[in-house]
């Protein structure tokens, strides 16, 4: 057995675990030279923003993303958009739902797709419609933990910082999204279609936000790459693999960005845009890749591993923290809401340090595609509006003598 894996066999499995996780709850408090660069506050400040290439582009070539944006065309229609929340975990379940509901004939052609961590690499092909329904089965049927991530302690803590490689991640996401696919993306973006990707800017601690149709349209001689960088980005565990570097320019000003999963600071994406001035009816579709409540399980006796279930509660609570907001947005905005999630009743092994991709992915899958074929039953109301969700305050009767 190598010595990575009887690592990850042995008590030390569960302080890695704990090193990991809390780098990716507590973001990074180092700080590149240069001093930290402004963030954008919305996807209109992209046209100011420059991402430059690994390599110096050829004489000639358009130097920056500095185009005039694409004013989506007026439609009469309601809009139609889809979240896709973070959470490998439960990623099967959201491909198979979808896959499903395309053989209802009542899915729509999304106007605009929000995706984060995992939801980055279903929402891309959601966004692009039944013609990627094929190639997303088998991404999310044919992969692996060994996909992800290439666990190589020694050498990647001492090298880069991290507990392993994200090449095989690279490699997966070069087949995955290949050219053809980003072709895809610039027409329907020429459509006035679009798609958003949230990862976190390590040295800030926020939320960043990436127009990936923007950047395939931009007429970079980098862009195919600079798209895989991003969806790079989205999957990538502060700590568990380095964080993706990008060189950038606002304002005339050059710094390093170093980004990774923004699962850490959002579950869920809403909506980019101006929402009052929506058309009436237009729908919101949410898919939660985990369970929004766990089942109740046996108290862990040892410290490490009362920690993970601690750590799989606040991420819980992040997600419903945000579908309660995108439940919010839809009241005020009057769009309609649609929340679908891993059910309740499914009971199956989370992922861990040393199975990063759900091994029951198949029946995940199957499950979801059951439900989405059946026609999705959206649920309407936000997290804890159910019976037995909210908590219900105890005066002390129930404490036994």
């Amino acid at each position: 057995m190598r010595p990575a894996i009887r690592l990850l066999a042995s008590p030390v499995r569960d302080a890695v675990f704990l090193v990991l996780v809390g780098a990716a709850i507590l973001g990074c408090n180092a700080c590149p030279s240069g001093g930290p660069a402004p963030l954008p506050d919305s996807p209109s400040e992209l046209t100011r923003v420059s991402y430059h290439p690994d390599e110096t582009p050829a004489e000639g070539s358009p130097p920056t993303l500095n185009m005039p944006a694409v004013v989506p065309p007026s439609v009469s229609r309601p809009l139609q958009f889809l979240a896709i929340s973070g959470g490998v975990a439960g990623a099967p379940f959201t491909a198979g739902a979808l896959v499903g509901w395309t053989q209802t004939g009542t899915r729509p052609a999304f106007d605009q797709v929000t995706g984060i961590s995992s939801g980055s690499l279903i929402g891309a092909y959601a966004f692009l419609g039944p013609k990627y329904d094929a190639q997303m089965r088998h991404l999310i049927l044919t992969m692996q933990s060994s996909d992800l991530i290439k666990f190589q302690p020694l050498r990647c803590m001492l090298c880069e910082g991290s507990f392993g490689s994200a090449k095989p991640a690279e490699r997966l996401i070069r087949r995955a999204f290949d050219d053809n696919f980003i072709a895809d993306l610039r027409c329907a973006h020429a459509e006035g279609r679009r798609l958003y990707i949230g990862t976190m800017n390590l040295e800030t601690k926020r939320l960043a936000i990436w127009d990936l149709g923007a950047i395939a349209s931009s007429g970079r001689p980098d862009a195919n790459d600079l798209v895989r960088k991003v969806l790079l980005a989205a999957v990538s565990w502060p700590g568990a693999v380095p964080p993706v570097a990008f060189d950038i320019e606002i304002n005339g000003h050059c710094y390093r960005e170093e980004h990774c999963d923004g699962g850490s600071v959002a579950m869920a994406l809403p909506p980019i845009g101006p929402l009052p001035s929506c058309p009436a009816g237009a729908d919101l579709y949410v898919f939660a890749n985990r369970k929004l409540y766990s089942e109740p399980e046996p108290v862990p006796k040892k410290a490490f591993h009362r920690f993970k279930p601690s750590v799989t509660a606040i991420f819980e609570a992040l997600t419903r923290a945000d579908v309660i907001h995108l439940y919010s947005l839809c009241r005020l905005s009057g769009m309609h809401f649609h929340l679908l999630s891993v059910p309740e009743s499914y009971h199956g092994e989370a992922p861990c340090i040393s199975h990063l991709y759900p091994k029951d992915a198949h029946q995940l899958f199957e499950i979801g595609y059951h439900i989405g074929v059946s026609g999705p039953c959206w649920r309407c109301t936000p997290p804890g509006a159910e019976a037995g969700e909210g908590a219900i305050p105890r005066d002390g009767r129930e404490i036994r003598h």
